[in-house]
């Protein structure tokens, strides 16, 4: 009961400093109590993403892994997530390595168009089934989904379950804890890439529990030639994990040309000097010094 108190207090610290919570609290709290009762009912509920005209399922079983902030917060999820319309044009190739239900995935999908393509990649065997069912829900024929985790080699690994959601996974042993975990394929973006015939792509969105600097390992070629913009999760916790070091994946697209922004709470953009505190689990965005050169030049134009 203690620790029941305990995660709800933190959710609803969470939502309550969220700034689309600011913008809309009575809506939220509405949407709240209404995701409450299907939880208590066992009543899955779908909801509409409007800015891309999409649709996205939930099980009502899944109080954690961002349902909760997904049925109350929507498009407004995440900054990042209003922001794609900025990083994302049609005919792109985009990936999403982490997908869990798929409110990336199913966003990319609309923005790029029938000329682009997203590749998805989930895990966790619940989760991938989720993928696939918002996937299907929304009749895309553009993405194709992978039941994988993008890691810096071919092969397989524990996926180890966080038991405070169904869907919070980490290829890392949880430390001082028991858990339970489920055998899962591995591979690198570069071999899958090479098996499509793709060899340029837009946008990369990393959110893979602390494996982000193995993702990109398994990618040095591409940032190189085709130099993708990347939403990237800084998880400091999470890297420990896997006793990575916590700015590796700051540190290796760095060494790239590699520039860093943050989105203030209105999504306007800002650039970052230095990694995100240890204790900060934020998103960042990178976009190669020259691409971000071009751009600047551009409004300049304009």
């Amino acid at each position: 009961m203690k620790r029941l108190l305990e995660e709800t207090l933190s959710k609803w610290r969470y939502l309550r400093n969220h700034p689309a919570f600011r913008r809309a609290p009575a809506i939220t709290v509405a949407r709240l109590v209404r995701w409450g009762v299907h939880c208590a009912l066992g009543i899955p509920a779908t909801v509409n993403l409007d800015p891309w005209e999409v649709r996205l399922f939930l099980p009502p079983q899944w109080r954690g892994g961002g349902t909760t902030g997904i049925f109350a917060l929507r498009h407004r999820y995440e900054t990042e997530l209003a922001y794609l319309e900025r990083l994302v044009s049609p005919g792109m190739v985009v990936v999403d390595a982490g997908a869990n239900c798929g409110i990336y995935t199913v966003a990319a999908a609309r923005l790029v168009g029938p000329s682009g393509r997203v590749f998805s990649f989930e895990p966790g065997s619940q989760a991938f089934s989720l993928l696939r069912k918002n996937i299907e829900i929304n009749q895309f024929q553009n993405v194709r989904a992978y039941r994988a985790a993008l890691c810096d080699k071919n092969g397989k690994a524990r996926l180890y379950h966080d038991e405070h959601g169904q869907t919070s996974f980490s290829l890392g042993y949880p430390k001082n804890t028991r858990a339970e975990f489920e055998e899962v394929t591995t591979r690198t973006l570069e071999s899958v890439l090479e098996e499509a015939v793709v060899d340029q792509v837009g946008l990369i969105k990393l959110d893979v529990e602390g494996a982000e600097e193995l993702a990109l390992r398994g990618v040095e070629k591409l940032l190189v030639h085709s130099r993708p913009k990347i939403i990237l999760e800084m998880n400091a916790f999470a890297t420990e994990r896997l006793e990575l070091r916590r700015t590796g994946s700051w540190e290796l697209l760095k060494s790239y040309d590699y520039d860093f922004l943050s989105l203030s709470d209105d999504g306007t953009p800002r650039q970052l000097n230095e990694p995100p505190a240890a204790e900060e689990i934020t998103n960042v965005i990178a976009i190669h010094r020259e691409q971000r050169n071009e751009s600047l030049a551009h409004r300049a134009c304009l």
